[in-house]
């Protein structure tokens, strides 16, 4: 069964941090600021994967990637959610418990302007903006899975299920596109 991950809207926030444009192409324009708001339990769930497999290239800033296996052995730190089903009204999908994990750290990269990294679908990782934390990425997709993605949660911290994506507005949003790009907000 194929995920409809579809977002229709041009620009949006993530939990995660960061504002997401949408490109043609299956592109998308991925921008980091300090001021954006994040899931209440980013710190403890910003381990994810994802459906597809991406190229991304960095535009502004310094990109942290690092990379987690997902184990088994020994004692599990993180609850896996699976992100399945259709959006909700504030953007997101449901947080289904899908079994539990232990996150290891395997590799941590940092990649400036022109620099790129790749990602294969399924595997796990966090992004952290270094520097400033204003950060500017173009991923381009370059396989589809077929199965929903993966966010995790510290075991004993409740996930973020109800974050809105859409509590700031588009002209906010461009706002901080804006500043990253160019180096200075709009009026």
């Amino acid at each position: 069964m194929i995920v409809d991950d579809v977002m229709t809207d041009k620009i949006t926030l993530h939990g995660l941090g960061f504002v997401q444009v949408q490109l043609p192409a299956d592109q998308r324009l991925h921008v980091w600021h300090p001021e954006l708001p994040r899931r209440h339990c980013f710190e403890h769930s910003a381990i994810h994967n994802h459906r597809f497999s991406f190229t991304s290239r960095v535009l502004v800033g310094e990109q942290i990637n690092i990379e987690f296996a997902a184990t088994s052995l020994g004692e599990s730190t993180h609850v896996l959610y699976l992100h399945e089903g259709p959006r909700t009204a504030r953007g997101g999908r449901p947080w289904l418990p899908d079994g539990e994990a232990r996150m290891i750290e395997k590799w941590r990269g940092s990649c400036l302007p022109g620099c790129t990294y790749n990602m294969r679908a399924y595997d796990f990782h966090r992004t952290e903006p270094g520097g400033d934390g204003k950060v500017a990425t173009v991923m381009t997709k370059t396989f589809e899975g077929q199965h929903g993605a993966h966010s995790t949660c510290l075991i004993g911290i409740e996930p973020d299920g109800d974050f809105d994506r859409y509590q700031w507005s588009p002209a906010q949003l461009w706002e901080i596109v804006s500043d990253v790009l160019t180096g200075s907000k709009q009026p």
